[in-house]
């Protein structure tokens, strides 16, 4: 053991993390990291709880204790939608620098009364990273209690996100891309019940790529057999009244580009209303927050 090299530890228990890659983040240009989802969870369960308490009292102020448009607060589709297609987003700075961002979604249903979507959070990748307060009104004076900081643009907001499109890989890269790419499809078609969604209808549903990857509900990471190690983004969705599970499975790889040094990379994605194909991939070490892609 050394003291000449890097020492990591966990925001909340203290534990030492040794790599780097091992931490788990919730926010953007903060060193605030954490070893596991339980240690995320147990720091912000204090600052959640305040939060809440404030809502309430805003919600007695403005006489809207309770509104019919609260049961949307369990609509994955709406929710979603709010985090990456706001209509506004707001940050407030504190005097020690932390960052405190609201995603704000007006939201019409039809036959409903139009409401409002507010999210409080960090920030991870331009996209929530933790969620301090969610919630859903029709009042318009309690939306803008919401409205703190200052507003950010939202076109400069999200142009963060990276397209890998024309970002050089050296073929080296480009070659151990494509063998990996043959040996998980070879250990999925054998895995594949001839009962679930059929391979050859997997192109059908390539517009779930993107939601799972920005949005995903777990992050898995897997060591494979020749060491290298895989990412699993997992999204649940609904088509046509039948829920499914999508997968992303993706590898890191450093960029030749001088404006990203590492890339995720996708390697398969697919669909599947099979449990046991579902925990197949649904293990190995949690990963917080969507990684950059």
């Amino acid at each position: 053991m050394s003291f000449k090299k890097d020492f990591y530890f966990c925001y909340e228990c203290k534990n030492h993390v040794e790599n780097l890659e091992d931490l788990l983040f919730v926010e953007a240009d903060a060193s605030r990291s954490f070893c596991s989802e339980k240690c995320i969870e147990t720091y912000f369960t204090p600052v959640t709880n305040f939060y809440e308490s404030i809502e309430k009292k805003l919600r007695k102020k403005y006489a809207v204790e309770t509104e019919d448009c609260l049961e949307f607060l369990s609509d994955v589709t709406i929710m979603e939608k709010s985090m990456t297609a706001p209509d506004e987003i707001w940050c407030h700075e504190n005097s020690i620098n932390e960052k405190v961002y609201t995603f704000i979604n007006k939201v019409s249903i039809k036959e409903e009364r139009p409401f409002y979507v507010i999210i409080l959070c960090t920030v991870y990748d331009t996209y929530p990273g933790y969620v301090l307060l969610s919630t859903v009104t029709e009042s318009k004076f309690l939306m803008e209690e919401f409205r703190i900081g200052s507003e950010v643009d939202l076109s400069e907001h999200f142009s963060d996100d990276q397209d890998i499109e024309g970002i050089d890989i050296s073929s080296d890269e480009v070659e151990s891309i494509e063998q990996k790419k043959s040996e998980i499809l070879a250990n999925h078609i054998k895995l594949h019940s001839p009962a679930d969604i059929p391979v050859e209808s997997y192109e059908l549903y390539d517009e779930y790529v993107e939601a799972t990857m920005d949005t995903p509900d777990e992050i898995f990471k897997n060591k494979d057999k020749s060491g290298d190690t895989i990412y699993t983004y997992i999204k649940a969705f609904d088509k046509d009244g039948v829920s499914f599970f999508y997968f992303v499975l993706c590898m890191r790889i450093d960029s030749a580009s001088e404006d990203i040094q590492e890339l995720i990379i996708p390697i398969l994605n697919f669909p599947t209303v099979d449990g046991e194909l579902y925990k197949s991939y649904h293990q190995g070490e949690q990963v917080s927050g969507a990684l950059k892609n």
